[in-house]
């Protein structure tokens, strides 16, 4: 039993000190936090030492407490993945999925999958967050992170699970309006904006950079499209936002003959699929519906 006692005092012990709060830590381990407290004192009162420096804002370590947590840290993470072995041989999802992504690709394809997954598995926790930034995955505890384009160096295990492709285009007012739009030099007399300050076309297998111009600037993909329709200037969008109005006549397609690659979709993640039944089974569902897009 004291054996028992001694790995769940660490275990507390590690999840205050990667947390820096006995509050955030309570939330995390489901426990009060009282729990906590009590639980990080009665293992000062057995080491005989302190490991904490407590004030109101935030706890930190001691240099005893950062020898303890250097020493015991990978020994709990090691229990940790024995864990999540035991539970990635289950047949059904469960536990928690966190799963980041950004754009209207991710509330497109990425949210319904989650939400199908969510009603049909009971026992599985999903979490969807939406952010513009390159998420270290490991360090903020996410399972799969939603990537375009090229992928650094990494060891994350990486699928390509789709494509994209860019448009350049604008609404019929603002054509029939300004100078005609032949070749990517043109751009360089119009407004334009949305994406790079440098947009990269291709003709004849060789890539010509442009650097655009405009009055306006915004990183939210839904406000420039807005201004596209509203005849503000030429913008680039991904497809997922313009393919609808470039086929129902509200945006004309520009440079077709200059369209650069399409750019590959990504879902990347610290886990092998095989070994973690969370996001395999998230990946088969993704793929169903993205089987014709790959």
């Amino acid at each position: 039993m004291e054996t028992v006692k001694w790995i769940q005092e660490i275990s507390t012990f590690i999840k205050v000190a990667e947390e820096g709060s006995f509050s955030k830590s309570a939330q995390t381990l489901g426990v009060s936090k009282s729990h906590i407290s009590k639980t990080i004192k009665q293992l000062e009162q057995d080491l005989g030492v302190n490991l904490f420096l407590r004030s109101t804002r935030k706890v930190q370590l001691t240099s005893i407490g950062q020898q303890l947590y250097d020493s015991c840290s990978d020994s709990v993470r090691s229990l940790e993945q024995v864990k999540e072995n035991i539970l990635s041989g289950s047949d059904q999802p469960r536990g928690v999925l966190r799963v980041t992504n950004a754009g209207l690709f991710g509330e497109k394809v990425i949210g319904p999958v989650l939400i199908s997954m969510a009603k049909k598995y009971p026992k599985l926790k999903v979490e969807l967050d939406f952010d513009n930034r390159i998420i270290d995955l490991i360090e903020e505890k996410f399972d799969i992170g939603i990537r375009f384009g090229a992928l650094p160096d990494s060891a994350l295990m990486a699928e390509k699970i789709a494509t994209r492709r860019e448009y350049v285009c604008c609404s019929p007012a603002y054509l029939e309006a300004h100078p005609k739009i032949s070749k990517p030099e043109d751009l360089l007399k119009h407004n334009c904006f949305g994406g790079s300050k440098k947009w990269t076309f291709k003709k004849n297998g060789k890539k010509l950079q442009i650097s655009i111009e405009g009055n306006f600037k915004t990183n939210n993909p839904r406000v420039i499209h807005r201004a596209g329709l509203d005849g503000l200037g030429i913008i680039r969008l991904p497809d997922s936002y313009v393919v609808d109005d470039i086929r129902e006549g509200r945006l004309i397609s520009l440079l077709e003959d200059y369209k650069d690659d399409r750019m590959n979709i990504w879902a990347v993640s610290p886990f092998k699929k095989e070994k973690n039944i969370n996001v395999k089974i998230f990946m088969s569902e993704l793929k169903k519906i993205l089987k014709n897009n790959i």
